[in-house]
């Protein structure tokens, strides 16, 4: 790993500890720091994505970094979905107020919650974070929470 994270908010700490990485409701996949699995490590994911995006960066993705004075070095990802949507953080400022940027798979759309990860899961669990290009029959009616199978 050539350039590890290196902070994780502690809420997203708190969210790990009891879970460990995952899966909420068969579609959101949430990482840690040092998970066995590369794919659901925090620092790995975030090396690749990252070499992704300085290959070429979306408009609208640069649009939302730009908002944020922020660049796709700065983005730290911290989970994925089964359509291999992102879940990064904009690392910016203060780690507890790290906003979220969802990232649409094919780089199509973007989507961004102003809070923790944590608070993003629990607003796209109970509805009241709508993203677009999410399935429609996301969140169920009684998400669960389904630990690594690969661990």
């Amino acid at each position: 790993m050539a350039h590890p994270v290196q902070v994780t908010p502690a809420s997203h700490r708190e969210l790990i500890r009891p879970y460990g990485v995952g899966c909420f409701d068969e579609f959101v996949w949430v990482f840690a720091d040092g998970a066995a699995n590369s794919n659901l490590d925090i620092n790995d994911s975030t090396y690749r994505l990252r070499s992704i995006l300085r290959e070429k960066t979306p408009n609208h993705v640069s649009r939302v970094l730009e908002e944020y004075r922020s660049t796709s070095d700065q983005l730290v990802q911290w989970g994925v979905t089964d359509n291999a949507d992102v879940l990064a953080w904009i690392a910016a400022g203060e780690p507890e107020r790290w906003p979220t940027v969802i990232i649409q798979a094919g780089q199509l759309g973007t989507v961004v919650s102003p809070v923790s990860s944590t608070a993003t899961v629990l607003h796209l669990l109970t509805g009241s974070l709508h993203v677009p290009f999410f399935p429609s029959d996301f969140p169920s009616e009684r998400p669960e929470f389904s630990p690594n199978p690969y661990e």
